[in-house]
């Protein structure tokens, strides 16, 4: 069956909850539905399962007929780290090994229970790496089955901002400011190439302090470089859709 010709489910799986939209078939697909299911927070060991059980939930709902479905995951369950360039790494299976020891450095032994990734570029250039439990997605994929959706993506929220934000950036190098409730990730790319990425605990005032934030980070990562363009990407009330600020 032509994907054109399933509906589509968008989920996005956050520690406070499960955000949903379901789109008809066919070329122009038109919203079905989309909706909230709030849960309580996990344990810190496994703090996304409340909401892989709520998904559960979402998917029996959901699921009326065939339908692709896309997961986005929080921030708050996945792990980056910026990998310097270096000639002593070529193969792809050097740069995941590269990956693995830097996380494993960061975070300790618990780091070799997750699933490495990392973006593919120039071999003169950094490559950023994510790092997302393996518990997770497996129980992600464990989930769809039986289900009349068909799990075609799971996708960091970082990821999904940078694509939705990439068609208003006006310059090859900017700030990009991912938020999520509790949650901030600030991006620094520099002539198209990802030069930083740090995570910090964002409150109710986070937009107000952010220029004073990017200044301090700024100062830490590139004094040199006079201040730059701004994208910021805010998760709405249903954690789907990006505000993007230039």
């Amino acid at each position: 069956m032509s994907p054109s010709w399933r509906e589509s489910l968008r989920i996005a799986l956050c520690p406070d909850g499960v955000a949903f939209a379901r789109y008809s078939r066919g070329l122009r697909s038109k919203l079905l539905d989309k909706g909230t299911l709030p849960v309580d927070a996990g344990l810190a060991e496994e703090p996304w399962r409340p909401a892989l059980a709520a998904m559960s939930k979402v998917l029996q709902a959901q699921t009326p007929r065939a339908a692709d479905a896309t997961v986005v995951l929080s921030n708050h369950f996945v792990r980056y780290v910026l990998l310097k360039a270096d000639a002593r790494v070529s193969s792809r299976s050097e740069w995941l090994e590269y990956a693995s020891h830097r996380f494993e450095k960061t975070y300790g032994a618990r780091a070799r229970a997750w699933d490495v990734q990392f973006a593919e570029t120039g071999a003169d250039h950094p490559r950023l790496a994510s790092a997302i439990d393996k518990a997770l997605l497996d129980a992600i994929a464990a989930a769809f089955r039986g289900s009349r959706a068909r799990l075609k993506s799971v996708q960091p929220y970082l990821m999904v901002a940078f694509n939705q934000a990439l068609p208003s950036i006006k310059h090859s190098s900017f700030w990009l400011v991912v938020h999520e409730p509790g949650r901030l990730l600030l991006g620094l790319v520099r002539d198209g190439f990802w030069r930083s990425v740090r995570g910090r605990q964002a409150d109710a005032n986070w937009l107000e302090a952010l220029p004073q934030t990017l200044q301090r980070e700024g100062a830490l990562i590139a004094p040199e470089e006079s201040s730059r363009e701004v994208v910021v990407c805010a998760a709405g009330e249903d954690r789907l859709y990006q505000m993007v600020r230039a």
